[in-house]
This record gives structure tokens, C-alpha cells and sequence, in this order.
């Protein structure tokens, strides 16, 4: 409890010293949240959260605080919290940051992400959650992830992308290894369409821990057709994929995803951001059979007071 509270303060300050230096000209904000998910086991991960930007300059300069309810449920069991937030995000011309750091009550949470704004983007981030399983919410368990990433322009059409990441499950000993790479290559540009080949693979170092999907080493691999697209002010986002996956217990198998988004334009004072996904790759937990299933749902506004 003192630990968390402790690097809560630490960072809710840093956060505000950052920002102190930003012009004085801003505005207040409320920023209405939602996140729902479930799984092929019948897990399921509810939040609800209310920011107030205390200080506003644009989408990505401001400062505020926010207050979460989370709530972790399956078959035959549930279990709630109360969370509380610092945000802040600013920079300059060329690196620009985001912090959300929060607390529970007993663990720091949230995230913190830095990244260039050069052709090369360079960005490296830090995240940190309640372990989503029955195990995870019964006994506090986090997860920390940590990484970076980069894009690599190769002419006018084609990019590369590349990233690694360690992720500990705060369960025991596992330490995970990520590696994820895509190709991209845009087809119809005037129309935001790229296709893409998305590839990812994780070792663990302690295979089979805990209640979460956890083999030796896993890998997939997915042709993805995507659109970005603004339309009359509004940014729609679409991607469809179908590719291959396997551990090193099971053999190759289909995956697919669906991932649709939208932001809207700014109308009266307020816009909204909405995206929902599915993916029949591997989440957080194993799933008794073959088939795995991860749905999501995010709604996101941005109210000026």
C-alpha cells in the first residue's frame, strides 16, 4: 500500500513539473472512458473510468487525473477496485510523451510511452496491469511490460516495423521474451489502403506458469488487409487478417483478426473515439480447447468545459 501510494505521489509530481513549462493558454476537459473484453475461458475485464484535464493545450498536450472502477470476472468468480489516475502527455518538435500513472490502492498502474516524431519513429513504453485471471485479480498480481519500437521508411510505399519486449506476470519466475515485426506496403494510398504482413513471436522462461496461456514458445504470422481513412472529419480505421500460428505444443493452426475504428469529428465542444476488435490468437489465459476468442470493446470522449 505505502509503495504504491509512494511512486504514485513521485510521479503525479514529475507529471506536473513537466507540464509547468507549457504556455499558459489552455482549457479544462472531461474525458468519459469505457473498456470491455472477454475470452474464450469467460473472462471478463470491465472498466469505467471519468479524466478531468485540469489543463488542456490540444489532443496531445495536456494534464489531469482520472478515477477508474475495474472489475475481473469469470465463472464463479468476480473481483472489483477503485482506481485513481495522474495523466499527463507533452513534448517538442521532435520526442513527445504520455504518463498514466495510477494505484489501487496496493500497486502502481498504468503507463508511460516516449517516441520521435521523425520519419524513423522511434517510441519506448512501459505498461503495467492487474494479471487479468482468476489467480491474477484474487491475489494482486501485475504485469509489467516494458519495450521499444521503430519504424523503417524503405521508399515511398514500403515500411518496415520492428519491435522487443520483456513482459513479467509478477506470478513466480517467467519472464517472457517478445519479438514482433511488420511489412507494410501501401497499396491504393489516396484511399488509405495498405496491405501488410504482421508477424510476432514470445519464449517464456518458465513454461506453464499460473493460470494465464503461458507454452514454451509460441509464433504466428498474418496477412492483413487495412484502412485509414479521413471522410467528411471522420477517421475511420479498419483491419482484417488471416494468417497461422503455433507453440511448441501444438501444431499450425488458422488465426484471425477484426479490428474496426472510428474518431469523429469535434462537434459543440466534444469528439469520440470508438474501436472494437476480435482475435482468435492466444491472450492472457489457456483455453481447454483449440479455438481461443478475444473480444474488446473501447469508447473514449473528450468533453471541453
Amino acid at each position: 500500500m505505502k509503495r504504491g501510494a509512494l511512486a504514485f505521489a513521485l510521479l503525479m509530481a514529475l507529471s506536473g513539473m513537466a507540464v509547468a513549462g507549457e504556455e499558459p493558454s489552455s482549457k479544462q476537459a472531461l474525458r468519459p472512458e469505457l473498456w470491455l473484453s472477454s475470452d474464450a475461458d469467460g473472462n471478463e475485464t470491465q472498466k469505467y473510468g471519468l479524466g478531468w484535464d485540469l489543463r488542456r493545450y490540444s489532443d496531445d498536450r495536456w494534464l489531469g487525473m482520472k478515477v477508474e472502477r475495474a472489475r475481473f470476472a469469470g465463472d464463479g468468480w468476480s473481483q472489483s477496485e477503485e482506481r485513481l489516475y495522474v495523466r499527463a502527455a507533452g513534448g517538442g518538435e521532435l520526442w513527445r510523451w504520455k504518463v498514466d500513472a495510477g494505484t489501487n490502492g496496493d500497486a502502481l498502474l498504468g503507463s508511460a510511452s516516449l517516441h520521435s516524431e521523425d520519419a524513423r519513429r522511434k517510441e519506448f513504453f512501459l505498461e503495467r496491469e492487474v494479471l487479468e485471471t482468476h489467480e491474477g485479480a484474487e491475489r494482486g498480481l501485475v504485469q509489467t511490460f516494458a519495450g521499444a519500437a521503430v519504424d523503417l521508411p524503405m521508399g515511398e510505399r514500403w515500411t518496415a516495423t520492428g519491435l522487443v519486449g520483456l513482459q513479467d506476470f509478477g506470478s513466480g519466475n517467467n519472464l517472457r521474451t517478445h519479438l514482433r515485426g511488420n511489412l507494410i506496403f501501401a497499396a491504393l494510398p489516396e484511399q488509405g489502403i495498405s496491405v501488410q504482413l504482421r508477424s510476432r513471436y514470445f519464449r517464456n522462461s518458465e513454461a506453464r506458469e499460473g493460470d494465464y496461456y503461458s507454452p514454451e514458445w509460441y509464433g504466428e504470422v498474418l496477412g492483413v488487409v487495412a484502412l485509414r481513412r479521413r471522410y467528411h472529419g471522420y477517421q475511420w480505421r479498419a483491419a482484417a487478417g488471416f494468417g497461422r500460428q503455433r507453440s511448441d505444443s501444438e501444431g499450425w493452426s488458422n488465426a484471425r483478426m477484426l479490428e474496426v475504428g472510428v474518431d469523429t469529428p469535434h462537434w459543440k465542444k466534444a469528439w469520440l473515439r470508438a474501436s472494437a476488435g476480435y482475435k482468435d490468437t492466444p491472450v492472457l489465459n489457456e483455453t481447454g480447447s483449440d479455438r481461443y476468442a478475444y473480444r474488446y470493446v473501447s469508447v473514449e470522449a473528450v468533453i471541453d468545459l
